[in-house]
């Protein structure tokens, strides 16, 4: 966001009529936890699982209608991490979403969000403003 207090994006997306949307990803591992446990002597406990991947991620956007009557919760999960081009295809259904309405996009400061490739996408592809 730059300089911009979070109250200034606010004001603007209420004047644009555009949705605030708080949007970040996160990745998690599904293999269970290796703990201590009790067993008889000499028969050595044995965890097993049925996950065939070692890491997912997630991607989410908490969106809120800018007159405040409509809240929306959107994600999306993939197995490994997100990358600049699956961010995208985020974006693109988080927009498909909220029927291609105006959108105010906060987010951290991953230098997936700030390439030149993410700048380029959300200024011609999505047609999205501050």
């Amino acid at each position: 966001m730059g300089q911009r207090t979070l109250a200034q994006v606010k004001k603007n997306a209420r004047a644009r009529g555009a949705w605030i949307c708080f949007q970040d990803e996160s990745g998690f591992s599904l293999l269970p936890s290796v703990r201590a446990t009790w067993a008889p002597k000499g028969q050595t406990p044995v965890l097993t699982h049925h996950f065939n991947w070692k890491r997912l991620s997630m991607s989410a956007a908490l969106c809120f209608r800018p007159d405040g009557t409509d809240a929306s919760l959107v994600f999306g999960m993939q197995a490994g991490s997100y990358n600049d081009e699956s961010i995208m295809e985020f974006l693109t259904e988080l927009h498909r979403h909220l029927c291609s309405d105006k959108v105010t996009l906060i987010w951290d400061g991953l230098p997936s969000h700030r390439s030149r490739a993410m700048q380029v996408f959300r200024l011609f592809a999505l047609n999205w403003g501050e």
